[in-house]
């Protein structure tokens, strides 16, 4: 998109409205997204490559589910030719509500937010049981040798690097990240035993904002059919004040995850809660982003500083955080 104003113009075309202003609110490699006003109102408009069409076919008939089930999620607004996704000049573009809200950075919600985070997670997987079954994630292709090899050898060439640069720093830490693919590679997961449900698929603090008391969940373009001991975790971990320094307190955990428990109404197996370290451990490892972090967004920058802390903990008490959530049962 060559000027603000050419996009203004494809965006009320589209939609029949009446814009007066745009601003970049998140610019991210593959995505930026816009607040669009109007004389009357806002609008959050999401920009991305044609070649992510697959990702938000969907999301219009998914939120508009969630929305009868009480969920609460922005409204997707549909364009003049009758569907929510609008193509131009090589990018497609979805307009959504704009909730005029409160969010919260990572690791610093209140107490208040974490109850209701962990209650929205449980809603959300529990009124999803009634949908199709969404794409497969972390299946057993996931956990595959062949991936230590790869990703262990990018990290060899970038060490390289980073020699010739004398750059002591980020030899460290990329050293750092070798060591925990030494110790990730170690971990066996048996994917017929895990529970797996239906849910967002990236549900943490920073895809929540929260208006009049209440927790919206944004962005539906990548729901899955997933493991139900990730988000649980994840949501906590990114949110909860404590576990800052990557920690994981038990004693808080465990009541977040008994909220979750309730709204979700399903039960997770003694393997869902034994497994649930090794497996963020693994997530954190080849999910995340790989040193340098320079170049990153800010937003993204905290998130692989954060996921950094939280593997370095995990490095040291995966064993006997297992055997702590064990006793949930």
């Amino acid at each position: 998109m060559d000027t603000y104003n050419e996009l203004v113009q494809v965006i009320n075309r589209n939609f029949c409205l009446d814009i007066i202003s745009i601003r970049v609110l998140v610019d991210h490699t593959y995505s930026k997204v816009y607040l669009l006003e109007s004389a009357a109102d806002k609008y959050v408009l999401k920009e991305m490559g044609e070649g992510n069409y697959d990702k938000i076919e969907g999301e219009s008939d998914l939120t508009g589910f969630l929305v009868r089930k009480g969920i609460r999620v922005p409204k997707i607004y549909h364009a003049a030719s009758g569907g929510h996704v609008v193509f131009y000049n090589g990018y497609i573009y979805v307009l959504y509500e704009f909730i005029d809200g409160t969010s919260f950075a990572l690791n610093t919600a209140p107490g208040w937010f974490l109850e209701k985070s962990a209650q929205t997670l449980g809603q959300i997987q529990h009124a999803l049981k009634e949908y199709k079954r969404l794409p497969l994630q972390f299946g057993s292709n996931f956990f595959v040798s062949e991936k230590y090899d790869r990703v262990s050898k990018s990290i060899d060439e970038k060490m390289a690097l980073a020699a010739e640069k004398r750059d002591a720093a980020l030899a460290a830490a990329l050293a750092e990240r070798l060591s925990h693919i030494k110790r990730v590679s170690r971990f066996e997961f048996d994917c017929g035993k895990f529970t797996y449900v239906n849910t967002h698929g990236d549900f943490y603090i920073n895809q929540v904002i929260v208006r009049d008391g209440e927790l919206y969940t944004i962005d539906w373009s990548n729901p899955h059919y997933l493991p139900a001991c990730f988000e649980v975790m994840m949501s906590y971990a990114y949110a909860a004040p404590e576990s800052i320094d990557g920690s994981i307190d038990i004693e808080r955990f465990s009541r977040y995850y008994y909220e979750y428990l309730r709204r979700a109404r399903i039960t997770l197996s003694d393997y869902d809660l034994k497994i649930m370290p090794y497996f963020i451990y693994y997530y954190c490892i080849f999910c995340s982003f790989t040193p340098p972090y320079g170049d990153l967004p800010d937003d993204y920058y905290e998130i692989a500083n954060f996921t950094d802390r939280l593997a370095n903990w995990l490095f040291h008490n995966v064993d006997d955080l297992s055997a702590e959530l064990t006793r949930l049962t």
